[in-house]
């Protein structure tokens, strides 16, 4: 087991800024997707192309725990659906709630179940119900993520549409806008479309209710669906909510408070070609390498401790303040915030608690005895 090494959630595919970023700081980072790879592109082809500039360093690596198998290429043309038609049976699934399908079928609940039997029409049914309740709720869960990478896809495509209205171009509406009004034609003027495109830009980056929630039961149970190559000791999100939402249920379970044990900065963002910022990835890690050793070896004892002192971080991670100096030391003289911008990295201990018992399993047969969450957001 690599400590360093990390699971992404849960989101299934991690833009490429994002990537470089956190290339930095971990030796490999490990997707789930809900639809296994043809075997020759490598990916996901539902994710956007050329989506991991890492995958041949091995920095990237995908894991779909439980194979569509002879069922993918029906899954995939579902999706093509999804995407390409606006009709009522789409608008259909997008009442579909993960919430619902933790509880026990009611006799009311027959909308939910008659869409997911009709995605289901065509392949052999098993004879078990229970088996196949669960093959139909792991169908829905792929749904769910798979839809949400397309919406988040689609937002990003319109952010940066919008991101092109500069402040010259909104007072110069604006000067047109009062020029209708003084010549008395206000009334024409019904609707105020670049009054809503301004609306919407600003309601970009807040997240949907509901939606973070859902994903991570989607994700979880894409990840409880079969086995993965290696119990991992960190997981890692660029979502805050998401990072919400499990330290607030392990709060619940274990009565105590996770603490932040390292605090460091990362670039927000990479900008040019995506060889030379490897490059220079691969240098500013050579340079920290001594460091990055004794931080992962603290970071296995911590993760395997039997009851961590929880008085203060500074003792559960003695070192941590000056590998936090040296890093960020290292980091201005390799990629200067005035160039790429800063985001933030922590690293939060849950002790007596990995974050797969959060989603009540483990992979492997010896997991860590703490969880380490880091939260890049």
């Amino acid at each position: 087991m690599n400590t360093f090494d990390t699971l992404y959630f849960p989101d299934t595919v991690l833009p490429a800024h994002q990537q470089f970023s956190l290339a930095l700081f971990f030796s490999a980072i490990h997707l789930l997707q809900p639809v296994e790879s043809d075997g020759e592109t490598g990916a996901d082809p539902s994710s956007a192309p050329g989506s991991y500039p890492f995958m041949e360093t091995g920095f990237c690596q995908v894991h779909t725990p439980s194979p569509l198998g002879a069922d993918r290429d029906r899954f995939l043309h579902l999706l093509h659906d999804i995407k390409s038609r606006k009709d009522n049976y789409v608008e259909q699934l997008s009442y579909l709630s993960l919430a619902s399908m933790s509880a026990p079928a009611t006799r009311g609940d027959q909308s939910k179940q008659t869409i997911i039997s009709s995605l289901l029409q065509g392949i052999d049914q098993k004879n078990d119900p229970q088996d196949e309740e669960a093959r139909q709720a792991l169908w829905q869960a792929r749904l769910v993520l798979s839809i949400a990478e397309i919406l988040d896809r689609e937002e990003e495509e319109l952010a940066l549409q919008l991101a092109t209205i500069d402040d010259q171009e909104i007072a110069l509406f604006r000067h047109l806008q009062g020029e209708i009004r003084e010549s008395g034609e206000e009334d024409a003027v019904i609707e105020d479309p670049f009054q809503e495109l301004l609306e919407l830009r600003q309601k970009m980056n807040q997240p949907r209710p509901g939606m973070i929630k859902n994903r991570i039961r989607a994700w979880s149970r894409l990840y409880l669906s079969g086995p993965l190559p290696q119990e991992f000791t960190i997981w890692t999100t660029c979502r805050q909510e998401a990072a919400d939402i499990l330290l607030e249920q392990y709060e619940k379970e274990c009565g105590q408070a996770p603490v932040v044990i390292l605090h460091i900065d990362l670039p927000a963002g990479f900008e040019g070609d995506g060889t030379e910022m490897a490059g220079k990835i691969a240098k500013f890690k050579e340079g920290m390498q001594p460091q990055m050793e004794e931080l992962t070896a603290a970071l296995a004892k911590l993760a395997q401790s039997e009851s961590p002192v929880m008085d203060a971080a500074t003792a559960l991670l003695p070192e941590a303040e000056q590998w936090q100096d040296n890093w960020n030391t290292t980091l201005e003289s390799c990629f200067p915030a005035s160039e790429y911008g800063r985001t933030t990295l922590n690293l939060v201990l849950l002790p007596k608690m990995p974050l797969s018992a959060l989603i009540q399993k483990s992979h492997g047969a010896a997991p860590v005895k703490n969880g380490l969450l880091a939260i890049c957001a």
